[in-house]
This record gives C-alpha cells, structure tokens and sequence, in this order.
C-alpha cells in the first residue's frame, strides 16, 4: 500500500466494524518520525491486528480512527467519550487475564480524563502523554473546551510531580498542578496537560498496563521485544476448541474434510459433515499438536494421561478453561464420549501443512470441505505476511474448484463459502 491513508480505508472496508454502537473507539495514528514504507505498513498492521479485541464483540463492536494527529481523530470522535490512543508500533498481548482492554475498562470507571506514559523531562519546557498509548475520556476532553494536543504557546499551569519515577528520571508516578503558571513555546501537548491540572486533576502514569504491551519505536527498525514476539515457541496443544464447533450451517454432506487436530473439530465436522465413505484428513503445522490428535487415536479412553505426556514434555495444553461458557456450549452439542467414540469410527490421514503456503492439492472429482479455523487471523501470520498477501492466500482457498470453505480470514470476519 501506497500510504497510511490507503491502509486505514483498505482496513476499514474489510473488517465490518463499529456494526454495534458503542461509546469507545481506538483511535490509530501514524508515526511522524518515519516515512511510510513496507515497515511503516508492518507497524500498522501490528497495531491495528492487536488493537481489535476479539473476545469483547470482535470486529462488529469494534470501532476504528485512523488519522494522521491525535487532533484529526479527535474531529472525528463526537460520537465516542473514551479512546484508546495509538501510535503505529504498538502491540497489545492478548494475554485472557489481563490485557490493554481490561485495564481501558477500569480507566473508563474511573472518570479520570487521561492516563498514559508520561514524559516530563527534567530539561524541558513542559511535559507531555507519548502517544504509543494513550487512555482518554474524550467526554471530558471536550467538556475542557477541547485543548488541542498539538504544538501550543502561551501560558500553562506548571506542575509537581512525584519524587519517584518508573524508570530514569523523567517518567514521574503522578504530576499534578502547582500554584504557579509559566509560559511555553511551540510544546507539544502543553494546552491540554494544563487543562486537565487546572482542572484539579491528578495524571498517572502507566503501571500495570505496561505488562501487557510494547512500542517498537519504529524509526530504529528493530525492536528486541517484537523479535521475542516473533519466534515465541509455538508448542501449544489446544485439547479443547476456543471457538464454537457449529460454525458452519449446512445439510451437506462431503467426500473429503481437510480439519486442523485442535480440540473436537475434525471429529465433529466428521459426525455432521462426513458420510461413510469420507475421507477425513487432519492437518497441523504444529507437530505437537498434530502427534497429540494421532495418538488421541490410540489412547483416547484416557485423554487426561495423554495430555499430562505433552504436558511433561514441555507443551502447553490449553483447554480453554478461560471460556467457560464456551467449554460448557461446546459439550452440549459434542461433549467428550462423542469425541472418542468417533475417533473410533474413522481412521484419517495425518499430515504436517503449512496453511499459509497452501492451497491443498485436492481432488477436483470429490466434494471437499476445507476447515480453515482462524489460522489466517492467528498473530504469527502479520509477521509472516503483509495484509494483501493474506488476503489474496485466503482467495486461493476460496477459488478452489468442488471446495467449500469455512475460516476467519485476516480481517477476522467469519466466511463460509459453500460449492456446489
């Protein structure tokens, strides 16, 4: 893409957001200090990928700005009263305990106006939010009149600060207003850090936010932390599905279902969507996920000694009791007896494939359903591909002739493509 504006309009026409009103939006910015290029694109599409939170109403409660300055989002915002703020460059973890959208929860209970990392230099004019992340009540924001975070000169309140700092020496714990004014010249966010003192107000900085994100400071083209991100081990073994098994709504049936070993899945695509002569092939790039489903196949009358073995060797086994609600919906249409005494009525074929550098070599004569999952909207796929080459790797599997499709696709909106 040719531009940030060109990448925010691409985003924004393929992810079906803001479907369901809501009264937050996360506002996505670029970056003054580098020219766009396939870097800048990579550091926006990390922020965009992380900056939609898939388990609070996904896509469709998602709402989106993207804009050059925090003060060209804001013209844009009158239908919101809070924002998360984002520089291109910020990645949130999606850790499902603690993550940036519980802790923008809390701060929009709290009826503060603003809280980020604060900037104030011993040495310098005044002080300032940095934009990688910013919580803002916008409702507040303009009730202030609107001050501009921008470049400002004139007079500001000046500040005490806490003695302590999160790091170095100019990261205070607090800033709040003293009894003095002072004037700046051309400081970046001054007009608004003096509002929100004057107004009596105490600004935090960050602190347990900080855990759950990081900023790649884009301009140094290396981040170590986005490294780490990029070759964390992969040796997850998902015993159970962390999406719901009926996602496809059909009467057809089909000759071979290609299913990733995740959980119930192939099985259960197996009992609704196999006849008895279907061929099941089940498919991983994880080889520990893919050796715990074949030996599934062996020992399935004692699922908890098999998933201790991986647990032993060091995986881990996610059994998605973080979505309980899910687990239990799950089991009401599939539960564990039928998982096992289907693995006991098919013998698949197993195979390590890579999804990304698919498409399967299928068989044109037969009737085949492909089960992507979410593996195209899986973070390790942004690092691997920019947006239009997943985009376009998805519309390889879409175009395959006697095949039916079901996955999530980058922009993680669900698609289900049947054929005929």
């Amino acid at each position: 893409m040719e531009s940030f504006k060109e990448f925010g309009e691409y985003v924004m026409s393929k992810g079906h957001y803001g479907l369901i009103p809501s009264d937050r939006v996360h506002i996505i910015i670029n970056y003054p200090k580098i020219k766009w290029d396939d870097w800048a694109e990579y550091m926006a599409t990390l922020t965009w990928f992380s900056a939609v939170a898939v388990n609070s109403g996904g896509n469709h409660k998602s709402h989106l700005i993207f804009a050059e300055t925090i003060d060209e989002a804001l013209q844009k915002a009158n239908d919101y009263n809070y924002a998360i703020i984002s520089y291109i460059g910020s990645y949130y973890e999606t850790s499902h305990e603690e993550n940036i959208f519980k802790y923008f929860d809390e701060f929009c209970e709290s009826g503060r106006t603003c809280r980020g990392h604060l900037l104030f230099h011993p040495n310098k004019q005044y002080g300032r939010l940095h934009p990688q992340t910013i919580f803002l009540n916008v409702k507040n924001w303009r009730e202030l009149g609107r001050p501009t975070f921008g470049n400002y000169t004139g007079p500001v309140i000046d500040y005490e600060r806490s003695d302590s700092n999160v790091h170095d020496d100019y990261t205070p714990h607090w800033v709040k207003a003293s009894s003095q004014f002072k004037h700046v010249t051309y400081a970046e966010q001054a007009q608004f850090i003096s509002s929100v003192l004057l107004s009596g107000e105490t600004i935090l900085n960050f602190d347990k936010q900080r855990s759950v994100k990081f900023f790649c400071y884009p301009e140094r083209r290396y981040s170590q932390q986005l490294e780490n991100l990029k070759n964390r081990e992969t040796n997850i073994v998902y015993t159970k599905n962390t999406e719901k098994l009926d996602q496809i709504k059909t009467n057809k049936k089909f000759d071979v279902i290609y299913s990733p070993a995740s959980g119930y899945t192939a099985e259960y695509l197996y009992k609704h969507y196999g006849h008895e002569n279907t061929k099941l092939v089940i498919y991983d790039y994880n080889l520990d996920s893919l050796n715990w489903k074949k030996m599934v196949y062996y020992m399935s009358d004692d699922l908890n000694k098999l998933n201790k073995y991986f647990k032993d060797k060091g995986c881990i086994i996610d059994d998605c009791s973080y979505k309980p609600d899910l687990v239990k919906y799950n089991d009401s249409i599939f539960n564990e007896q039928d998982f096992i005494n289907t693995t006991k009525q098919v013998k698949p074929e197993f195979i390590q494939f890579d999804i990304l550098e698919g498409p399967f070599d299928i068989d044109k004569s037969k009737s085949n359903l492909i089960y992507l999952s979410n593996i195209f909207c899986y973070n390790f796929a942004i690092h691997r591909m920019s947006l239009t080459e997943l985009e376009n790797k998805f519309n390889e599997y879409l175009n395959l002739e006697n095949t039916s499709i079901y996955g999530r696709n980058v922009f993680k909106v669900n698609v289900y493509n049947e054929k005929a």
